[in-house]
């Protein structure tokens, strides 16, 4: 239980320290830093990158997942996979709704309407990757038996998808940080409640 109170911890220390001069400071200069940096081809990929915590490219994700685990007879994991993803967005949007923290405005690569705080791509992948991985090696033989290898590629391609946010400055690193902490504290509960108390676990 320390694991999900920690990451919200994180989370809650984050949500104050952006109200902190010396916090906006420090992501502003990192933006900037970014900025500076551009290169055309790597903005390219850092595009694609990005693509890949969207709606659109997760909802087809979740559908194929829910198709494979429903194959594997894991019918509760059928309904709890996407039921994730929707309790994620929608606190991910009351939360923004409540910080009203602006976009970054350093020249950025992609145009977005909502409030920043906390990223809703990098939480998006906090959750629907690591959701989905934990689900596969637990049911799917053959991911279980490259779990090691499925983990450490399910946490650079959050962490990449992260990092193309704030390359294409669509957000401040604090705005990542806190999309990583509150989705990763999600993760972490439906893990404690599959492992503990999941009703419908199956053996």
């Amino acid at each position: 239980m320390y694991k999900p109170l920690g990451l919200f911890a994180l989370f809650i220390l984050l949500a104050l320290a952006i109200r902190i001069e010396a916090v906006q400071l420090f992501d502003e200069r990192v933006i900037e830093a970014a900025v500076s940096l551009r290169v055309p081809w790597v903005s390219q990929v850092m595009l694609w990158i990005t693509e890949l915590g969207t709606t659109a490219v997760l909802l087809p994700l979740l559908l194929l997942s829910c198709a494979v685990l429903y194959v594997y007879k894991k019918t509760p994991d059928v309904v709890f996979l996407p039921l994730m993803f929707l309790i994620e967005r929608i606190i991910n949007i009351k939360v923004k709704e409540l910080i009203e923290r602006a976009r970054p405005a350093y020249e950025p690569l992609v145009h977005e309407t909502s409030y920043s705080f906390p990223s809703g791509h990098s939480m998006n992948a906090a959750v629907i990757y690591p959701v989905i991985a934990y689900l596969f090696i637990k049911h799917v033989p053959f991911f279980a038996a490259k779990k090691r290898i499925v983990s450490v590629c399910t946490g650079i391609l959050v962490i990449l998808i992260g990092i193309s946010r704030i390359y294409l400055g669509a957000h401040f690193p604090t705005d990542v940080l806190a999309g990583f902490s509150l989705g990763l504290c999600l993760v972490s509960l439906f893990v404690l409640f599959d492992e503990k108390y999941h009703p419908f676990r199956q053996k």
